[in-house]
């Protein structure tokens, strides 16, 4: 199953919590918890992008402000996704045509 950013980002939160013994996780499965924690998360802010589709959405901004054009060929090297795939992660924020 793919993970979204957000459980991933939840996850690695609960570890650091742990860790520094803010609290004590009594799982051997913490992302049944990151679960959780996500859906409660997005009944108020809907993330349903995968830590992939989020890393391609902060490189084409990167790439953007930098003023680089990519070309076709040279575009899923740095962006991470093709053109195609990171149109749907955009649909799923929620962009218009």
């Amino acid at each position: 199953m793919v993970k979204l950013a957000v459980e991933q980002a939840i996850i690695q939160a609960l570890k650091e919590l742990e860790e520094s013994g803010d609290i004590v996780v009594t799982t051997t499965i913490p992302s049944l918890v990151a679960a959780k924690i996500n859906t409660a998360v997005q009944a108020v802010s809907p993330n349903l992008l995968t830590q992939e589709e989020f890393s391609a959405v902060k490189n084409a901004v990167n790439v953007t402000w930098s003023g680089f054009h990519l070309d076709d060929w040279d575009f899923q090297t740095h962006i991470g996704l093709t053109r195609e795939q990171l149109k749907d992660t955009l649909n799923k924020m929620g962009k218009t045509e």
